[in-house]
């Protein structure tokens, strides 16, 4: 079963029983002036007649999502997930960039005919959020939520946050690092470390997962204050 792939203008084809390597510095090179990319990041390789996409970097979460519904599947790193549909984007986010892979295969994959097919994907992630967790998250996303597709450039600061919800930045911030640890510790990728170029790509990737996993949806933007004017935004949040 052929793969076709492409990215931007660059189209690749991909042979039943070959592989293809991605990242700025493997079979097909993406992003190479990105330094948040990985060399390697992913794979596509075809195991006894399934696609699979391979995850082979260390921070980067990849993303299925297929073209005919609203169907998603996550892959952290170090995993790896069959291609169950035979039209998809697969996408990652490495620093602000966003990449989009499209890729269609050459007839229904055998997960469509109902057959089964290998994978070491397993579910990570928390199930749900308690109440401020839900709202400190929403406050992040609601660009997200509401449908921005810039969202990641318009992503609020930490102390934004805070002063809307009436919390102190040392509050916040506990509250995020909490959040993070524990995400990190179900198997999310990409939400640990506090270095500020990593700062907000672990906030990226918490509005990614918290929204791809209905953690938080539209509707807890209505439990959220008002948005700050600008003026007001730089005046020292309440205890």
């Amino acid at each position: 079963m052929t793969l076709f792939l492409a990215l931007g203008a660059e189209e690749r084809t991909v042979a039943d029983g070959d592989s293809l390597t991605f990242g700025r510095d493997a079979d097909w090179v993406v992003g190479v002036d990105n330094r948040h990319l990985h060399r390697v990041l992913g794979c596509f390789v075809d195991h006894a007649g399934v696609w699979f996409v391979q995850n082979l970097g260390r921070f980067i979460p990849l993303w299925i999502d297929d073209a005919d519904s609203a169907s998603r599947v996550e892959i952290a790193p170090g995993e790896q997930a069959p291609v169950a549909f035979s039209e998809f984007t697969l996408w990652f986010c490495a620093g602000v960039e966003e990449y989009r892979i499209s890729g269609a295969l050459s007839e229904p994959t055998p997960l469509e005919r109902g057959h089964s097919a290998p994978s070491d994907t397993e579910e990570f992630g928390l199930g749900s959020l308690n109440l401020e967790q839900r709202t400190l998250v929403a406050a992040l996303a609601e660009g997200r939520l509401r449908g921005d597709p810039d969202w990641r450039f318009h992503l609020p600061t930490n102390r934004e946050v805070a002063h809307r919800l009436g919390w102190t930045i040392t509050k916040f911030n506990r509250k995020l690092d909490y959040l993070c640890r524990r995400l990190a510790e179900a198997g999310v990728s990409g939400v640990a470390g506090d270095v500020s170029d990593l700062a907000v790509h672990r906030r990226q990737v918490l509005v990614d997962h918290a929204v791809s996993r209905r953690l938080v949806v539209p509707s807890d933007l209505d439990d959220l204050p008002p948005p700050l004017a600008a003026e007001e935004s730089g005046g020292s949040p309440v205890s």
